[in-house]
């Protein structure tokens, strides 16, 4: 079953001093392993990519630093991070709290021996990354993780934005979970045969072969950070 989570509203629990963190999908998600870190102005977490996983690091507002490999870069409001598996790494709360989505694909345990990222760290600004405009769907994306981006399997991740009435017919993946984020604007969401309005500080996860699909609420624009685990996944459309 889909699973809708009010993530603005998760106080979560504390971790480290400035540090409180959050689970943001439930015991169904098998292919990701996704939390909310809210970071206070010189809050530190401090983690260790598990084997096997690369690591998403994704800033929703605010600022943070982030260290690995010798490292140090500055990720404002929607900047991506990749780190490699096996690898330490720190964020650091900067001037502003920040609210920071950390998604590790696949999670231990999984079993799936698929390529993954090599090259440390890489931190992308998405305002900085090249758009792919589809016009005739009405929809604009920048792609973050994928084979071709980042040389891994384990993970697919991209900004989508709707540019106006758009509308992504019911549909699911039969091989990949995944996860919608909400950064602006609102959407109507088919989860478990109802429909929903979702705004920024929510986000919906699928586990395999659930159907969904989305629409504008209102016909403006809006954009959402979206997932899918493995990154080699299939879409089968209903009609």
């Amino acid at each position: 079953m889909g699973t809708i989570v009010d993530y603005d509203a998760i106080e979560g629990r504390s971790v480290a001093e400035g540090v409180r963190l959050a689970p943001l999908v439930d015991t169904q998600a098998t292919e990701m392993h996704a939390t909310l870190l809210r970071i206070a102005p010189a809050g530190r977490y401090a983690g260790e990519v598990p084997g096997g996983s690369d690591q998403y690091v994704f800033v929703i507002a605010g600022d943070a630093r982030i260290d690995a490999v010798g490292r140090t870069a500055t990720m404002g409001r929607e900047t991506f991070a990749i780190v490699e598996e096996r690898t330490s790494f720190a964020l650091t709360g900067g001037a502003a709290a920040a609210k920071v989505l950390s998604v590790v694909v696949p999670p231990p345990g999984a079993g799936r021996a698929t390529p993954g990222f090599r090259g440390g760290l890489k931190v992308m600004a998405v305002g900085d990354l090249p758009v792919v405009d589809i016009p005739e769907e009405k929809k604009r994306r920048t792609y973050l993780a994928s084979r071709s981006t980042v040389g891994s399997e384990r993970g697919h991740a991209m900004i989508v934005r709707y540019t106006g009435d758009t509308v992504t017919r019911k549909h699911h993946h039969p091989n990949a979970e995944s996860m919608f984020v909400m950064l602006d604007g609102y959407i109507r969401f088919l989860v478990n045969g109802k429909e929903a309005t979702l705004g920024p500080g929510q986000a919906v996860h699928f586990p395999m072969n659930d159907r969904h699909g989305l629409r504008s609420a209102d016909g403006k624009e809006l954009h959402f950070l979206e997932f899918h685990v493995p990154g080699a996944f299939v879409t089968e459309y209903d009609e």
